[in-house]
């Protein structure tokens, strides 16, 4: 096979899995490892795909993330939806983890559940919540991304590692059946698995645009999701998906799946 053909054949192979691993594409090809990596240099020279350590990811995939202040705009009908929904998962008493972003920022707007022990790495939910008298307020420290507003790194992470949370309302940039819950930032992702880690219960929090969508570092798969809450019912194949790995979905319409 001409390299020619081969580079377009991994192309239409990172295309379909949206991400592919340099040893596998080697075994289809019957080619040396060396000799894949340089065909993924000169695609992704072309701008055709992003290589990765060990593979190559779609440009779909690429590391894209818009600001807390471009988010907070986007859909505040579908989060308010979501913020509501969850609340029927906070008790009086409880510890809750709050993940940084807007969708977990509208929980934290939408709190009336008192006493209670909230843990966030979001400067902006740590200001929300400053005012409410009886909502204990705890942040693990970490280096500050400006972008988000979220406090991350191995500070973050060890500070977690300490902690102990009834239930972790996650956020996400993508949400797909495949490739679980992604983010765009590698210290973004090692923070909120940290969290993963503190919970008794982790419950996904995306509106229906996240659904489908795959961003650059995976966080976690479905094994690890105990609810997804959404403002729309998802597409019908996610259920039955999702029961095999016994992840409840909740939606206005249909709350108990």
């Amino acid at each position: 096979m001409f390299s020619d053909e081969r580079r377009s054949k991994i192309l239409a192979m990172v295309s379909q899995n949206l991400s592919i691993a340099v040893a596998d594409l080697a075994r289809a090809f019957d080619v040396s490892p060396s000799t894949i990596r340089r065909d993924l240099q000169q695609l992704e020279d072309q701008g055709l795909l992003k290589r990765t350590h060990g593979g190559a990811l779609a440009p779909a995939l690429a590391s894209f993330e818009p600001t807390l202040e471009e988010k907070t705009v986007q859909y505040p009908e579908a989060k308010a939806t979501i913020a509501r929904l969850a609340l029927e998962y906070i008790q009086p008493g409880d510890t809750i983890l709050l993940d940084a972003g807007t969708t977990t920022l509208a929980i934290a707007q939408a709190l009336n559940v008192f006493p209670l022990t909230v843990i966030t790495n979001s400067l902006a939910i740590a200001a929300e919540l400053r005012l409410k008298k009886e909502i204990q307020v705890i942040m693990p420290g970490g280096e500050l991304r400006p972008i988000t507003g979220s406090l991350v790194g191995p500070l973050a992470e060890r500070a977690l590692r300490m902690l102990h949370a009834d239930r972790l309302f996650l956020g996400a940039n993508g949400v797909d059946l495949v490739h679980g819950i992604t983010t765009p930032n590698l210290w973004e992702a090692e923070t909120k698995q940290a969290m993963i880690q503190a919970a008794r219960q982790v419950i996904v929090v995306a509106d229906y645009s996240k659904l489908g969508e795959v961003s650059l570092v995976q966080v976690a798969d479905w094994q690890a999701i105990d609810v997804l809450i959404c403002d729309q019912p998802v597409p019908p194949q996610w259920n039955e998906v999702l029961r095999q790995t016994d992840t409840l979905v909740k939606t206005p319409q249909e709350k108990d799946i």
